[in-house]
Formats: structure tokens, C-alpha cells, sequence
């Protein structure tokens, strides 16, 4: 595209321009009052209809009158293919004239009242979008001061193989709400050991891949290198440096019932309180119809859950994908009550499933081009269940021809929790057990000693 751009400026518009220039015949502006005739007929015909024309969308769409006027500043400007059309009628000839003439089926005129037109819808576009665009900034502004401050949102990308990097960053592009300041960072973690240099290179072709995917949508990515030992690391400290709200992990290429989220990922959930989301692609997110979704009970009463159904709820508008939402009543109830809120006009099918014994059920339901997506929860939290420690077996046995994504919801607090203080700390806990012993063995000992001063005379 820069090559492109480049070209383009460079070498197509000035030619252009100066082939215009020189097709314009001043003398027959000056000798008679037909090309300014056909000029001034011809503008404001060409002026007034794109006015009728924006005004009449405006009205269709219920847009603000700035909004219209953008959209007939932006659509009243005329150049290349009016010029193209005018030039197509001046080379037929028709005829020719007793004097030898040829005669044009538009004549001289026509082509420089078209020249005019140009100069003048374009000039008249110009004005008309600086002035409607500068009042929509201003009314932004205005608006954006009267919100409430929303949580800025940070979606961070990690990539380590080459083939996953497409999917990972459509998956991070679709929880980016259109028109939206969500902010998209890939990271490749470089080991600190590298002598040759070799995974830096590696790592910089991944990002590069990266950014240019993303930028044939239009979008943005902020490419991060972070030098460390341990990826797991690297990840962590890059999400607390940037304030990431949301994480997206590909899987492993060796998982297995044993190792299924690999030890980068599970270090990553005990370090991180943000929404985390571990995602396998089979195909491209692109040829997706329909996402299941499975939800725990309780969910509703975890710190993330608005977060992560907000996410569901992005992806679902932006991929145009049908939703099914299994889960208990309660939990099936809050989620449409929120989704109603979040997005009014998607469509959401609810299905009460409460046997997490009976995952298996989910095999039979899915489908070749569905995304099964299980919302999970880090150990012993509200919503945690211990069906979830099979859920390996399941998706590595039964699920493995299917793209599935598993979410962590947002915790409030982060750290070691109380099985982990007592299991890793228990001589410590031991020892000072013992010293409270004694010192209240040694504190009834004093009381007792002491009341029986005081019953002596």
C-alpha cells in the first residue's frame, strides 16, 4: 500500500491534474458566454441534487444535521468520473461542419463548463466538510464530557506460532466494538538466551504478520518484543506495564489431557486477575455460523461477568453469528437480562442445562462451523466447579475437530489463595501455632496463679 500510495501521489495525480489544465481552452471563456452558461447550469444542477439527495438521507436515517451536511460535502465534489464521461462524448464525432470542423457530440462548451464544475464542487466540498466535520468534533467532545468515565479497554495478543497469528488477531478484532478507542497489542516474548538472534528474527516476522493483517481491516495492532527467560513472564509483566483488560491466548500445539493449557497459561491465570481467553481455531473465525456457549452456575455473581458477555455479545454482532446460551436458570436470567441491555436488537437462544456430569452432551449438539465456548473460573471461586477439571479429556478427546474458546473471568483480587498459603506454608503455619500454644498455656498459668494470691488473707 505504501508502494501504492507512493505511485499514486507521486506520478497518477499530477498527470492527472496537468492533463486536466491542459484540456481547458481559455479562449472560449473569453470569446462568448456559452461555456459559462453550461458551466453555471451544470453546477448547480450537479450542487442542488446531492443536497436534495443528502437531505433525504439524512431524514431516512434520522441523522443530525451535521451529519448531513458531511454526507453532502463528501458526496458533491466531482472529478475523475465526470471528467472521464464528458471526455467519452468530445471524441465521438457526428458529423463535420461546411467549414471542415468536426462536430462533437459535446462540444468545447460542454468540456469546459465540465472543467468549471470540477473546480467548483470541489472547492464547495472542501469548505463544506471542514466546517460540518469541525461541529461533529465539538458535539463529541461535548458528549464524551457529559459520560460517565467507561473502563478504558486494552486487548492484549500473544502470539508464538506463525500459523495461529491470523486467527488470534480476527478473534482480538471481534472484541473490538466498531467505532470504538479499544486499544490492540501483540506481543512475542523473546528469550533473553538467545544468542544468534534467531527467535528475536522469528519474533519480529510474527508481529510484522500481525500488524499487516490487522491493517487490511483498517484496524491498528501496537507491536511489543519483551526479552525475558520465562514467557509466562514476559506476558505477565507486559499486561500490569500496559493495564490490559483482556488477554488472548492461543493453545499450545502439545496439548494433552495432562498438559492441556501448558504451563505459560496456568501461570498466567494464578498471576493475573484480568479476563483471560485461551482459544483453539480449527478454522477461520470468518467461516463460523454459530457459537454455543456454556456457562457454570453462578457465573452472574463473578467481578467479570458483564466483561466477558460483553465480549460474547461484540463477537456475535461483529461475525453475525447465531448465539445459544446454555446454563441454570438463575445464571440463564441474568445473562438476558444484561444482553438486553448490552445490545437490544441480537438475538439470543437460551437453554437450561444444569448435569455438568453429562458434558458430553455438547458432542451431539455441535456442529463443523460452531464455536463452542465455555466460560470456566479460576479454583475456588464462586463459580468454580470440579466437573471443570475433566474438561481436558473432553475437549482433547471429543472436541478436537472443533474451534473452542475457554474464558477465565476478571477476579478482584490476584495472588496465592488460602489452600495454596497452607499447602506451600504449613511448617510456618505449624511453627506458629506452637508459639500461640504456649503463650496461652502460659497466660492461663499466670491467671490462675494470680487468683490465688487473691484469695489468700
Amino acid at each position: 500500500m505504501n508502494r501504492i500510495n507512493f505511485v499514486g501521489n507521486a506520478l497518477f495525480i499530477p498527470f492527472f491534474l496537468l492533463g486536466v489544465g491542459m484540456l481547458v481552452d481559455i479562449s472560449v471563456i473569453v470569446k462568448g458566454w456559452g461555456a459559462l452558461k453550461v458551466a453555471g447550469v451544470i453546477t448547480g444542477v450537479a450542487i442542488f441534487t446531492k443536497y436534495v439527495a443528502a437531505k433525504i438521507t439524512q431524514r431516512a436515517f434520522r441523522l443530525t444535521k451535521n451529519e448531513g451536511n458531511l454526507i453532502f460535502g463528501l458526496s458533491t465534489s466531482h472529478a475523475a468520473a465526470t471528467l472521464a464521461i464528458i471526455l467519452v462524448g468530445y471524441n465521438i464525432i457526428i458529423g463535420e461542419a461546411p467549414t471542415g470542423e468536426p462536430i462533437r457530440l459535446l462540444n468545447e462548451d460542454v468540456l469546459n463548463g465540465t472543467i468549471l464544475l470540477i473546480l467548483v464542487s470541489c472547492a464547495v466540498s472542501s469548505f463544506v466538510v471542514e466546517s460540518a466535520s469541525s461541529k461533529m468534533a465539538l458535539e463529541a467532545g461535548n458528549s464524551e464530557d457529559r459520560k460517565p468515565q467507561e473502563e478504558e479497554r486494552k486487548i492484549l495478543l500473544s502470539l508464538a506460532y506463525p500459523e495461529s497469528v491470523g486467527n488470534i488477531v480476527d478473534l482480538g478484532l471481534m472484541f473490538k466494538p466498531k467505532k470504538s478507542a479499544v486499544q490492540l497489542f501483540a506481543l512475542h516474548v523473546v528469550n533473553e538466551d538467545d544468542p544468534n538472534g534467531t527467535n528475536q528474527e522469528s519474533g519480529r516476522r510474527l508481529l510484522d504478520k500481525a500488524v499487516n493483517h490487522a491493517s487490511a481491516t483498517d484496524n491498528l495492532i501496537t507491536p511489543l518484543t519483551r526479552f525475558d527467560a520465562s514467557a509466562s513472564n514476559g506476558i505477565v509483566y507486559t499486561i500490569k506495564e500496559y493495564d490490559i483488560t483482556d488477554v488472548v491466548i492461543g493453545l499450545h500445539q502439545n496439548a494433552g489431557r495432562n498438559d492441556f493449557l501448558g504451563l505459560k497459561a496456568e501461570n498466567i491465570l494464578k498471576r493475573v486477575r484480568e479476563t483471560v481467553h485461551i482459544y483453539k481455531p480449527h478454522q477461520p473465525i470468518n467461516t463460523i455460523k454459530r457459537m454455543l456457549v456454556v456457562v457454570p452456575p453462578k457465573a452472574e455473581l463473578e467481578p467479570g461477568f458483564l466483561h466477558w458477555l460483553g465480549n460474547i455479545i461484540t463477537l456475535a454482532e461483529q461475525s453475525g453469528l447465531s448465539t445459544i446460551f446454555y446454563g441454570s436458570e438463575d445464571t440463564l436470567t441474568q445473562i438476558q437480562i444484561a444482553g438486553q441491555r448490552l445490545s437490544p436488537q441480537l438475538s439470543m437462544l437460551f437453554r437450561e442445562f444444569t448435569d455438568w456430569d453429562d458434558f458430553l452432551i455438547f458432542a451431539r449438539e455441535i456442529k463443523p462451523n460452531d464455536l463452542f465456548v465455555i466460560v470456566s473460573s479460576r479454583k475456588d471461586h464462586v463459580s468454580y466447579l470440579k466437573q471443570l477439571n475433566r474438561l481436558p479429556h473432553y475437549l482433547i478427546t471429543y472436541f478436537e475437530q472443533n474451534s473452542f474458546l475457554i474464558i477465565y473471568p476478571k477476579q478482584l483480587e490476584a495472588g496465592l489463595n488460602i489452600a495454596d498459603i497452607q499447602t506451600g506454608d504449613a511448617n510456618m503455619i505449624g511453627n506458629i501455632s506452637e508459639r500461640f500454644g504456649a503463650f496461652n498455656a502460659f497466660k492461663r498459668a499466670f491467671r490462675s496463679r494470680q487468683a490465688k494470691k487473691e484469695k489468700q488473707p
